[in-house]
């Protein structure tokens, strides 16, 4: 069964910033992508939420993935809703990126193990001809200040079947798959259990062609108690060490802009134009983005760097610069189109995005490059030269070794 995307029709006037593959264009209806709908009361209307009784939400899209295979089609992987339940990571497919197939579960927890209890935020690279599926898994709820957040792996060579990593690399675990624990210095993990310090999720990782080395980017909780942007490397994607945290995620009192009233840095994305490297993040505990604020702008934001480096002292070659132009979206994918274009995946997460219902759904927008490290958003047409084979999610994280 497929599951259409609302967007707009042909193009009507010359787009701005077309190229060969894409169609950005301002005067554009707004293009959006959902999951199957989970009406689980019967009663016709998927969003008469009324948690736990009605749980309509439980497949709408936050932290999501997307991979493209070797046929052309595009693989959207993203977590279920956890609801103190748990939850398991969703997979749909999408030929044109105008419908979605329910594909099926791609990954559910393991119990007994340190996966147990949800699994979070994927993310996926492929190396040869391997997919890498990295994701976060705990063994207890959100909301347990004693659950252990850590980083896991699967593999697959068809986006299909996944099986986790024979190796368990977190000390004290049973189970597959566990290949990174946020235990540094620079972390609060080591501090007293039952006090949310144990946080490790939100992996993203890519390629670092200059150093010759993966580079994974993930949620941690700071020793000054809020949340920060920490960063691993790896020569293999199983073997993980520490390389430092970016000072610029972080709340700090002699910071800047959001850095001085948030306090949380989750989903880190990077996208690189132009020779820097622009790492996104949502900060939900902004004051500012909140139905009380006339106009708020969004929950994230970005720090650059003209290198993917990280050290154990804040790494300064990243510079915070504030935030994206859309309000009311988290959880950012972006989607190179080719050397100078992308999509971004934007999940929308609540009214002040000007589209809504309470379900969360996808919203691709072209991302309009500007001066001195700022960009912006655009519509995109799907009906305006993006060809099936010209988006390709993974160029930017997919290498032959």
């Amino acid at each position: 069964m497929a599951f259409s995307l609302f967007f707009a029709a042909g193009c009507d006037r010359a787009p701005a910033g077309s190229s060969e593959s894409i169609c950005c264009d301002d005067g554009a209806a707004p293009v959006f992508l959902q999951s199957k709908i989970d009406d689980d009361d019967g009663d016709g209307n998927p969003y008469d939420e009324n948690f736990p009784t009605i749980d309509d939400e439980d497949d709408d899209i936050a932290d999501h993935a997307w991979i493209r295979d070797e046929s052309g089609a595009y693989h959207l992987f993203f977590q279920t809703e956890d609801r103190g339940s748990g939850s398991r990571i969703e997979h749909y497919v999408s030929t044109d990126l105008q419908n979605l197939r329910y594909a099926g579960v791609a990954l559910r927890p393991n119990p007994g193990c340190w996966d147990s209890h949800s699994l979070w935020a994927p993310h996926i690279v492929k190396s040869g001809k391997t997919y890498y599926l990295f994701y976060t898994g705990t063994d207890g709820a959100l909301a347990d200040p004693a659950t252990k957040q850590r980083i896991g792996l699967a593999t697959s060579t068809d986006l299909m079947i996944w099986t986790r990593s024979p190796a368990n690399k977190c000390p004290g675990t049973a189970g597959n798959g566990c290949v990174y624990e946020c235990d540094e210095c620079w972390t609060a993990w080591g501090g007293e259990p039952g006090s949310y310090n144990q946080q490790c999720r939100d992996p993203f990782v890519m390629w670092d062609s200059i150093d010759r080395r993966w580079v994974m980017f993930a949620t941690a909780k700071s020793p000054n108690r809020y949340g920060v942007v920490t960063v691993a490397y790896s020569t293999n994607l199983e073997d993980w060490a520490g390389a430092g945290f970016i000072d610029a995620t972080r709340r700090l009192e002699t910071g800047v802009g959001g850095q001085t009233t948030g306090g949380q840095a989750e989903n880190p994305f990077v996208m690189s134009h132009a020779g820097i490297h622009y790492l996104l993040f949502t900060d939900w505990q902004d004051p500012e983005d909140s139905v009380s604020v006339h106009d708020p702008r969004t929950i994230v934001q970005y720090a650059t760097s003209s290198s993917l480096a990280a050290d154990s002292s804040g790494s300064v070659n990243w510079t915070y610069r504030g935030y994206i132009p859309d309000p009311g979206v988290n959880a950012i994918e972006v989607i190179r189109v080719d050397r100078d274009s992308r999509i971004m995946s934007q999940s929308i997460s609540n009214e002040r995005s000007g589209y809504w219902p309470l379900r969360r759904r996808l919203r691709l927008k072209c991302v309009v490059w500007g001066d001195d490290f700022t960009f912006g958003t655009s519509n995109v047409n799907l009906r305006c030269g993006i060809t099936r084979r010209a988006i390709d999610p993974t160029s930017a994280q997919e290498v032959s070794r």
